[in-house]
């Protein structure tokens, strides 16, 4: 009898650091969902630096528009397609 209590505690012992192991690696909270959080929050890092990098170009743009004649006339012209007035326009057919 001593023998079979101490068979069925090595044997449930057994089972018991099976599960861990397993829950410990693939349950939601384990090192699978670690890894994964971990390669998403690397993605964002970089897309943080690209909209960054984004804003301070507009930044650029508005302190342009703010100060140089010149580039509000060059986005008037390229961007808006406006002329001045006695400006010769012309139109290509593609």
């Amino acid at each position: 009898m001593k023998t079979f209590k101490r068979t069925m505690l090595r044997v449930f012992f057994a089972v018991e650091v099976c599960v861990f192991v397993g829950v410990y690696l693939f349950g939601p909270g384990g090192l699978q969902a670690m890894v994964q959080l971990e390669k998403e929050n690397k993605q964002l890092d970089a897309e943080i630096v690209q909209l960054q990098a984004e804003v301070d170009q507009w930044r650029q743009n508005i302190a342009l528009w703010e100060s140089d004649d010149f580039y509000k006339e060059k986005v008037a012209r390229e961007q808006l397609q406006m002329a001045k007035a006695g400006d010769e326009i012309f139109y290509l057919e593609d």
